[in-house]
């Protein structure tokens, strides 16, 4: 049974609420569509059919203006923001939205039931909007296409060549085609001027709240009318077999939730929506799969990948998925380095998680001829760390330094790290003696003679740990800024840990007296006079608010029991992005949740701590 999130009317009237309640499905390329629960599209990044290559992807149909005519008097389904009006206001006919995992919308109009439904496809760049009416209610859908970059906007009077045909039309602009049609309604072409069939200044809010442009104007080709019950299709591809299409997507999510239950034995809906929101993440390229870190901009990126594999593709029974992307980003490796996205090799910590990642894909396959053929690989990421890579490079102390903005913490203005943490950062630490111990786990199974040398550095590294980071209460933050932090909860969150069970419970006990609130775990002490509880404005006020007390949902699933995880994830899926777990929430009241609506590593690291196979701290 696949879950379903529920929408009422009263919440869909309260607009100010409806439209930040978003909803997305993806086609696992990296594109998808989605917008919010009125239609009513807030961001540049919405659409009804985003897509082509992960790397420039576009959005093609943005959305479909509709309206009804019954009984000779026309009504509005669509609502839409411009600079200075909402119109128009469907939303006051539309009577509940749901997700199913599907998007259901469903209006009614002189007692007449008008649904509709949205559906996309695993592997093909296509969405279906499907209309159910009777035959008494006749519609008016007119398409209108953005055709650019989902990082631009349409300012208006493109090239753009429409090629009208039976069911619909072909749109060709910048070498791109694309095919709108239905098999059942008559499609009318927009026979007035050029220049009238734009529909000129939509307006969307988040990225005007983001401090970036947000004024676009869409493209109109024609209307598809008819009555009854329709489908109309955008598409990239060929031919597509709707009724057999849909058929095999929902059977394929529900093969995805059974696997995930046989592991974990958790039946809960709340679970189920986690598993379904991991796979909006996993992708295929064609050189390889991959993970997308966040929607809706952001593409691949190395250190995401590897803090969200073990949940994403482990606690899922995704093994194979997860043998393939480990496989996919050694072949980008560097200097010891894997990039943390394009070919910025830029982050200390990415080649240390993918040796994690490694060891607990090896936990639950015990796929040892893998690790094998990797392993020389593996060994000179620790070889690289050791003798120095691109500002990284292990003291006399064995501990990893490293230059500012090379953390997670990678927030810059003007060039330069808010939050530098140059030197020697506690996660990193942590981290580096995690890979190290790996490599002494799968050095005696096949290499025994540098076993010894790895448990000695190792060891080593423990020592000077201990002494420089431990302040009787918590671990400082790096080796020369005793800040709390939460990012020494990576440290007692990995399999191998330098802390002991009395170190630990008293540095979960600070981060939770003086970090933790009921939405996660701020990222800096409201007493800091560098705090800031709200991330919002232009991009510099936004970069400032993102680690200095920023709640980050991926940090806090480390400190989380169970209870608390299905109580967070509860709330989390029915109040941004529907279904999904967002990238940050803000750190003061009332915990608005911001950035992407999916985050790969938020998602991931509920599953993984709720993977009882992933979560024991195990010692050589």
């Amino acid at each position: 049974m696949l879950p379903k999130i529920v929408v009422e009317d009263d919440v869909i009237k309260d607009v100010e609420r409806s439209k930040k309640l978003e909803w997305i499905l993806t086609n696992g390329l990296g594109g998808y569509a989605s917008s919010t629960i009125l239609g009513m599209n807030t961001r540049k990044y919405h659409g009804l059919l985003i897509g082509g290559d992960v790397d420039d992807r576009h959005v093609f149909l943005s959305k479909l203006e509709e309206e009804v005519e019954i009984n000779g008097k026309r009504y509005d389904l669509s609502t839409n923001r411009y600079i200075d009006v909402v119109h128009p206001s469907g939303y006051v006919n539309l009577k509940e939205f749901s997700l199913d995992p599907f998007p259901n919308f469903v209006f009614e109009v002189e007692g007449k039931k008008i649904e509709k439904k949205i559906y996309m496809f695993r592997g093909k760049n296509a969405v279906a909007i499907v209309y159910l009416c009777d035959s008494q209610v006749k519609l008016f859908i007119k398409p209108l296409l953005a055709l650019r970059s989902i990082f631009s906007l349409n300012k208006g009077m493109k090239d753009i060549q429409i090629k009208n045909e039976k069911d619909g039309f072909i749109a060709i602009f910048d070498g791109l085609s694309l095919k709108i049609f239905s098999s059942n309604y008559t499609y009318v072409n927009n026979e007035i001027e050029e220049n009238k069939k734009w529909y000129w200044n939509f307006f969307y809010e988040e990225d005007a709240n983001r401090g970036e442009d947000a004024i676009e104007h869409l493209y109109n080709p024609g209307v598809f009318v008819g009555a009854g019950k329709t489908a109309i299709i955008a598409t990239l591809e060929g031919e597509i077999d709707l009724e057999e299409e849909i058929k095999k997507e929902i059977k394929r999510k529900k093969i995805l939730v059974k696997n995930f239950q046989k592991i974990t034995k958790i039946y809960d809906d709340w679970a189920k929506w986690l598993v379904l929101s991991a796979d909006n993440h996993i992708i295929d390229k064609i050189d390889g799969k991959s993970i997308i870190a966040g929607y809706h901009w952001f593409g691949e990126w190395g250190r995401d990948t590897f803090i969200s594999l073990p949940g994403l593709c482990l606690t899922t029974g995704r093994y194979d998925d997860a043998r393939e992307i480990i496989k996919h980003w050694l072949g980008k490796l560097k200097f010891g380095l894997i990039p943390n996205f394009d070919e910025s090799y830029n982050s200390v910590d990415a080649s240390l998680w993918l040796i994690d990642a490694v060891y607990k894909y090896y936990l639950v396959t015990e796929d040892l001829e893998f690790v094998m053929k990797i392993y020389d690989r593996l060994k000179s990421i620790i070889a690289f760390y050791m003798n120095g890579t691109k500002g990284i490079s292990m003291d006399t102390d064995f501990l990893i330094q490293s230059k500012g903005g090379l953390t997670w913490m990678d927030a810059f203005v003007d060039n330069k790290p808010i939050t530098p943490r140059d030197g020697k950062a506690v996660e990193i630490q942590a981290l580096w003696y995690n890979a190290l111990k790996i490599m002494e786990f799968f050095a005696r199974k096949f290499d025994n003679k540098s076993a010894y040398s790895y448990a000695l550095f190792a060891e080593s590294v423990k020592e000077s740990f201990l002494k420089k980071f431990w302040n009787g209460k918590y671990l400082k933050d790096t080796d020369s800024d005793n800040t709390l932090r939460p990012n020494q909860l990576i440290a007692v969150h990995l399999p191998f840990c330098m802390v002991d069970d009395k170190m630990k419970q008293s540095i979960i006990n600070v981060v939770r007296e003086n970090l933790v609130t009921k939405f996660g775990v701020r990222t800096l002490q409201k007493e800091d006079r560098n705090f800031r509880g709200k991330y919002f404005g232009n991009i510099i006020e936004r970069d400032l608010a993102y680690h200095n007390g920023t709640i980050w949902p991926w940090l806090s699933a480390l400190i989380s029991e169970e209870d608390e995880i299905k109580n967070f994830v509860e709330m989390e899926i029915a109040r941004y992005g529907l279904g999904c777990i967002s990238e940050i929430i803000d750190g003061d009241e009332p915990f608005e949740s911001r950035g992407c609506i999916s985050q790969a590593w938020s998602v991931a690291k509920f599953l993984e701590k709720i993977d009882k196979r992933l979560t024991k701290n195990l010692f050589i």
